[in-house]
């Protein structure tokens, strides 16, 4: 609960006091804003309180759909403001407030607002604020069946990271843990942000299963897990809805729902299941589907029909048998979103750059990725590179190092095709812009294609533009 009572002290909210024009009584007019999720806080219920007496709740509202609150005939004087709202306590915060004085009559602008995610992340973990890649996924594990708090369960994060190494291209998982508290609440502090981490809580027997979870670049993700004892399922057994499933022995749960198309029309046929469990159904003509004997809790629902894009979703299951709806996407709208946005590099696949890119031996940045990025200079996009370090001296130039089995060293550089020989990254900034640039390629030494091996044997970084035969052939 340590870090639980850090927040509180960090979770002061916005207050901005405006004094308007004189009249017979004070109004406080404000709003309520959460900025984790930055929007407005809806059904936020403010309070004054008497700042020498607080036990005494003076005025008290609840914030509207947009956040906005009116507190009528407030008398000067000096009080405490804040708000209460369920959000808060997933956050682990307290009741956010401060300090307010009303020495004016008329009408007083009060804005409140939840603290900023830099600082909450800042205070559950216990490290500065400035480490913009660390985010924390922050919730409650409650018992799927008690709907009570599961205290003491460990709740896990896993991802996996690429590494582009000497002896080619691999991938490392690593992993965050938190645990609960004796009110279900935990953080987990360390994920990477604008990324997705697998999530799971694990308590003994009792368990979720494993959802893919997004961490937003704002850093914090909020998230509540159930757990359920863990059911073993020996055989595959499929029921066609309104066929009966066999019940298990036990404790086990029972999930309806629907498969629709996103225009809301039936998918019969659709095979239903949920991950790890080899228990599945099969939609009958009005798209409806029945899982029986499944653990519950928090669990991915994977669904799949012919001519739709396959569907992964998290769904919670408790004893309360709420009813899910599953839109799908068909492969008709899918492969035409990818055919308009893959049309036009028809010069990488004349360069064989789409061929290399299939076989995934390198690192590589498509023209469309290079513009996402908004770099400044075309070494920006190098430094996304795994296994490539750049450094800049007193005298602004840009130096290029990839890491190799034993030492690092500089790598042989090719643009267009053709090796820029005694060439600084400096120079090629100068020469290429980045939106000239129509893809760019990074491989270590073993993996690099046989015709662009150099007898350097330190990696390659290979760089193509859009239109190559305006650019001169470089020469110092």
């Amino acid at each position: 609960m340590g870090a639980r009572r850090a927040v509180c002290c960090a979770a002061a909210a916005i207050v901005v006091a405006l004094p308007a024009a004189r009249g017979q009584i004070t109004r406080l007019r404000g709003r309520v804003f959460d900025s984790v999720a930055a929007l407005p806080l809806a059904g936020a219920h403010v309070e004054l309180v008497n700042a020498d007496d607080r036990s005494r709740i003076l005025f008290s509202t609840t914030s509207d759909s947009l956040g906005r609150f009116v507190l009528d005939s407030v008398a000067r004087g000096h009080y405490i403001a804040g708000f209460i709202h369920p959000m808060l306590d997933s956050l682990g915060l307290a009741i956010a407030q401060r300090l307010l004085t009303v020495a004016a009559d008329g009408e007083v602008r009060l804005d409140l607002a939840v603290p900023s995610p830099e600082r909450i992340e800042g205070a559950l973990c216990g490290r500065a604020a400035d480490k913009e890649t660390d985010g924390a996924v922050i919730g409650y594990v409650v018992n799927s069946h008690t709907l009570a708090p599961s205290e003491s369960t460990t709740v896990i994060a896993g991802w996996a990271e690429i590494v582009l190494g000497k002896n080619g291209v691999g991938h490392i998982v690593l992993s965050r843990t938190g645990m609960t508290d004796a009110n279900g609440w935990f953080v987990v502090c360390g994920v990477p942000t604008a990324s997705s981490v697998i999530l799971r809580a694990v308590s003994g027997a009792d368990t979720s299963g494993a959802i893919e979870l997004d961490i937003p670049k704002s850093r914090i993700a909020r998230r509540n897990l159930y757990v359920d004892h863990l059911l073993a399922l020996d055989s595959t057994r499929v029921a066609h809805v309104p066929d009966s499933v066999a019940t298990q022995s036990g404790h086990h749960t029972v999930l309806n729902g629907w498969v629709r198309t996103e225009d809301g029309v039936p998918i019969p046929g659709a095979r239903v299941r949920l991950f790890n469990s080899d228990v599945v159904a099969v939609t009958n003509d009005e798209g409806a589907f029945e899982l029986a004997g499944i653990p519950g809790g928090t669990q991915t629902l994977m669904t799949r029909a012919i001519g739709f894009v396959p569907d992964d979703r998290a769904v919670d299951l408790t004893d309360q048998h709420v009813p899910v709806v599953v839109g799908m996407l068909t492969i008709r709208r899918f492969l035409d979103t990818v055919h308009v946005r893959a049309s036009r590099p028809t010069l990488m696949s004349a360069v064989g750059f789409d061929d290399r890119r299939r076989l995934g031996s390198g690192k590589f940045f498509t023209a469309s990725e290079i513009e996402r990025m908004h770099p400044h200079e075309l070494t920006d996009v190098l430094r996304r590179a795994p296994g490539v370090t750049l450094t800049t001296d007193n005298s602004h130039n840009v130096r290029i190092r990839m890491r190799g089995e034993q030492e690092s060293c500089t790598p042989a550089i090719f643009l267009d095709g053709k090796q820029l020989i005694n060439w600084e990254l400096g120079d090629i900034n100068g020469l290429v812009q980045p939106e000239d640039v129509g893809g760019m390629e990074v491989y270590t030494p073993a993996m690099t294609p046989a015709e662009f091996r150099t007898r350097q044997g330190c990696g390659t970084v290979m760089i193509w533009t859009r239109t190559p035969d305006r650019l001169a052939t470089p020469r110092r």
